[in-house]
């Protein structure tokens, strides 16, 4: 009889699986097969989430000792993910040519304060309804132009709560 057992839910059934059975698991299938289900900055497939990011990048699960607002926490977690996805020692150097294009992911918050005490102009830049181009969607859209550099962000983040 075979038995054929597709890699993506044996790995599952590892992560999920106690020590006695990892170690059964590891002797029946080999330790190799396992291996490739760690995260690693080598291999940006391997980090699904927050833990994983934090078990590639060695730092510490983040705890809240302060009682952090949620979104606060949220977003700490999503540059950690993001620094992890980046992979090993990757650092962007711009070439003279323009030929390398880079994404980063820009995180921002803003507590209601402070856009309340936003004057027109750069409230309605945020929330899209004053912009370089005119009103295009999303909440936080944005250009910069004729500056060191040009950016330009024609949809948004809509989550947003005031």
């Amino acid at each position: 009889m075979k038995v054929e057992i597709e890699e993506s839910k044996l790995q599952t059934a590892y992560a999920n699986a106690c020590d006695g059975v990892k170690d059964f698991m590891e002797s029946l299938f080999g330790k190799k097969v396992f291996e490739a289900a760690k995260p690693t900055l080598d291999d940006y497939k391997t980090i699904r989430t927050y833990e994983d990011a934090c078990k590639a990048l060695g730092e510490p699960i983040f705890e809240d000792p302060n009682n952090l607002p949620n979104h606060i926490i949220a977003l700490m977690k999503l540059e950690t993910i993001s620094r992890a996805l980046w992979g090993r020692n990757f650092q962007p150097k711009p070439d003279g040519e323009g030929s390398k294009v880079y994404w980063y992911p820009w995180f921002a918050l803003w507590t209601k304060k402070e856009v309340e005490d936003m004057n027109p102009e750069q409230r309605g830049a945020l929330l899209s309804a004053y912009a370089f181009f005119g009103a295009s969607a999303g909440f936080g859209f944005l250009s910069a132009i004729n500056r060191s550099s040009n950016a330009y962000a024609g949809l948004g983040f809509r989550l947003c709560r005031f």
